[in-house]
Parts: structure tokens; sequence; C-alpha cells
């Protein structure tokens, strides 16, 4: 049985597909080419002070998170956009997604070392 990175959470991913690592291959695939171009387009958004859309792009990708393992993240998400929908200053959310950019990054690289393993074992 494939073992996942400890980052990742393996009995949420091992309980939604059913050990199906295609799926999980799919998912981690559709996370990194859809889901992490939306975050870093979120960046942007702030410095247009467009918190409205970035709320938005935050609720999109919000589930993501979650369905590649990343449970951890799913509430630090939620918080960031709740706080960007509540029209808070700009330095404010910019700190905010820098802080979690520092996850989202790092989850970003263990999914692609993920994705890469997965290759290699099926």
């Amino acid at each position: 049985m494939f073992e996942f990175n400890a980052h990742l959470d393996a009995d949420y991913i091992n309980e939604i597909y059913g050990g199906d690592l295609t799926i999980v291959q799919i998912m981690f695939s559709s996370f990194l080419e859809e889901s992490i171009p939306v975050w870093n387009e979120m960046y942007d958004k702030i410095v247009n002070k467009n918190y409205a859309e970035v709320g938005r792009l935050a609720h999109q990708i919000k589930p993501s998170f979650s369905m590649v393992g990343l449970t951890f993240l799913h509430p630090k998400i939620q918080a960031f956009e709740a706080f960007a929908k509540s029209g808070p200053a700009q330095g404010e959310l910019l700190t905010q997604y820098q802080q979690i950019a520092v996850d989202v990054n790092h989850a970003k690289l263990v999914i692609e070392e993920e994705l890469k393993r997965m290759e290699d074992y099926v």
C-alpha cells in the first residue's frame, strides 16, 4: 500500500478515494494545475484592493486543500476567506496571505513530490 507523506492526512485521502491511486493522482494534478494558480492570483487581487474577489477565490479553492489531504489548511483558508470578505486593511490581509502562503508553497512541493512517487509506484 502506498504511504503518503506525513504532511498529508493519509487517513482522509484513503477514506475518500478508497485507496484508488489513479483518482488521487488526478486530484493532485488538478490541485496543482487549478488551485495553486488561483491561490497565486489572489496576491494581485489584494494589491488591487479587490477583497470581494479574494474572498470569492478563497471560497472557490478551499475544498481542494482537503481533497488532497491538506486538511490542516482548510480552516486557515476558511478564516482567510472570511477575513477578506470583512473589508480588512490591505496590509493586514496581505500579511495573512503571506503567512498562509508559506504553508501553501510547502504543500505544493509535497503534492508535486507525492505525485511523482505515485507515478513511480503504479
